[in-house]
């Protein structure tokens, strides 16, 4: 089945391990024991809020680094598959349905690993239990954000495949990543518009995995125990929207693919 080796495929890539999952895992160490050094004692509900907060930027950096490893996968495939949906049975539909639940199935794969690293370290630094509250909530965050992010990866390749080529194809497959990076950290100190964290799909992406982990409303900063709070419906709204949003325009673009050679990357 073409899921099973997208998956298997995916789990094989040892990128995606080092830079979605190790070097994330690095990150956590620094957000607990490095970062938290020079935090005064702090009650329980504020400790829950700080770890919470670290798991939902982290977690959306594996996501955004699992939509870079979509985005090669998709580029060097584009010339068999122009030519796969015009003389074999594969259908666009049956590609996209399959590339898409691989996605989804991978993105809840990794993202179950941030957990565990998160409740390890965390709970250790601090000495006490830090499980999610809402571990069903997580689940279905991070599978559908795994969703989102392979959308938005196919829409920038496609984008590329079949009008622009692919001279520009290592700057746009890390897109992703660089968005994820401007919006979490920003999330993690600084008090952005509510209107802009209600529209961006990777502001809804942290503020839902945040009060999955903590239980908490999810807050503008998420540092900030006193800092105001947004809808978590609006923010699930927003995601579901972009994703399926992003998914009919895939679909579209994906139909009409063109054949690209890979050896225009290499005249950059």
């Amino acid at each position: 089945m073409l899921f099973t080796r997208f998956a298997r495929s995916l789990l094989k890539n040892r990128p995606l391990w080092g830079w979605g999952v190790l070097f994330m895992v690095f990150y956590l160490v620094l957000g607990a024991f490095v970062f938290s050094s020079s935090l005064p004692k702090l009650p329980n509900q504020a400790i829950v809020g700080y770890t919470s907060s670290w798991y939902a930027v982290i977690n959306l950096y594996t996501l955004a680094s699992l939509a870079i490893s979509l985005s090669f996968s998709l580029i060097f495939s584009t010339h068999s598959l122009a030519y796969s949906f015009r003389f074999t049975r594969l259908t666009p539909k049956k590609y996209f349905a399959n590339f898409v639940l691989s996605s989804a199935i991978v993105g809840l794969v990794l993202s179950v690993l941030i957990v565990a690293a998160t409740y390890t370290l965390f709970s250790y630094r601090f000495q006490i239990n830090i499980p999610p509250a809402k571990p069903l909530l997580v689940i279905a965050v991070a599978a559908f954000s795994s969703v989102f992010m392979c959308a938005f990866a196919t829409l920038l390749v496609l984008v590329l495949i079949n009008y622009l080529g692919l001279k520009n194809q290592s700057f746009v497959s890390f897109i992703p990543l660089i968005l994820g990076f401007g919006f979490g950290f920003s999330q993690l100190f600084t008090s952005l518009p509510k209107a802009l964290l209600y529209a961006s799909p990777y502001s809804a992406i942290v503020g839902l995995l945040y009060s999955g982990y903590s239980g908490f409303p999810v807050l503008i900063i998420l540092t900030n125990p006193s800092s105001a709070t947004l809808d978590s419906y609006y923010l699930a709204l927003s995601l579901v929207t972009w994703t399926f949003a992003l998914l009919l325009i895939d679909a579209y673009l994906l139909g009409r693919i063109k054949p690209r050679s890979v050896e225009e990357m290499r005249q950059l």
